[in-house]
């Protein structure tokens, strides 16, 4: 009877101790040519956006980039041969060799200390970057060059995107649920010319009825502050879901589901 007891509470101490285990979270981890990059004192982190954050001063060095940083202005410079990169504190918008875009977050200051996306630092200058969700790896490429532009246009999770839409249009993979995402802007200029091109970059790889059905879905909302539900509609040509999520302002985002990606309710 003892040695049952024994083998119980050893077995209850072995649950124990695999159940704390698992709800350790791994450290995040940034690499840069398959070499780890360390952090001496502030640490990366994943933002409300799920974007990882890094202290802007070390990744541009392991990039082979200077960093300056305007307080005045509240804004850090990186610079790198040609190429200029200009990120501003608190604001989504920013400056590429001085053409404005716009990213997914934005650049922190935290006590003291500028943190930038590092996905978008890192491909301002040229590298490919892959996140791993499973062991909380950024990795980041600087020896393999982007997909190839056409003059004009841009390739986006495989898509051709005009350079000079309106319609934001960046890779995004939320936890393997998505490849890309559109989004549409009723406070950003020439809404019917965003319809309009997120029409003609569906219809490179989804069916025209498809497009057809997400297009007036979305032209719905008309005023920012209409109630816009989400949706998914099924592609049988992709064989890819393309998820509209709900709206509430002036945003509409549009995602393209990835291949892996299977509704809990079909």
């Amino acid at each position: 009877m003892k040695k049952i007891a024994l083998v119980l509470a050893i077995m209850s101490v072995l649950m124990m101790l695999t159940s704390i285990a698992g709800a350790v979270e791994l450290p995040l981890r940034v690499e840069v040519n398959g070499e780890r990059l360390y952090f001496p004192d502030e640490q990366p982190f994943i933002d409300s956006n799920g974007r990882t954050q890094t202290p802007a001063r070390f990744i541009a060095e392991k990039l082979g980039a200077n960093v300056t940083w305007d307080g005045k202005e509240q804004k850090a410079v990186f610079e790198k041969g040609s190429k200029k990169l200009v990120l501003y504190i608190g604001k989504t918008e920013y400056e590429l060799n001085g053409e404005k875009k716009k990213m997914d977050t934005a650049a922190l200051l935290i006590s003291g200390r500028t943190f930038v996306p590092a996905r978008y630092v890192a491909e301002a200058f040229d590298a490919v970057v892959s996140w791993d969700p499973d062991i909380r790896t950024v990795y980041i490429n600087t020896n393999v060059k982007p997909a190839d532009k056409k003059e004009g246009i841009e390739i986006v999770a495989g898509f051709e995107v005009p350079l000079d839409t309106n319609l934001i249009a960046v890779e995004e993979d939320w936890g393997g649920k998505t490849e890309a995402c559109f989004e549409i802007n009723l406070l950003r200029a020439d809404v019917e010319g965003q319809l309009e091109d997120l029409r003609q970059i569906l219809l490179q790889k989804c069916d025209r009825s498809t497009v057809d059905e997400v297009i007036a879905y979305v032209s719905q909302k008309k005023e920012r502050k209409y109630y816009l539900p989400e949706k998914y509609i099924y592609d049988s040509k992709s064989r890819r879901y393309i998820w509209i999520s709900e709206s509430f302002m002036e945003d509409i985002s549009i995602f393209y589901c990835s291949a892996t990606y299977k509704r809990s309710n079909d």
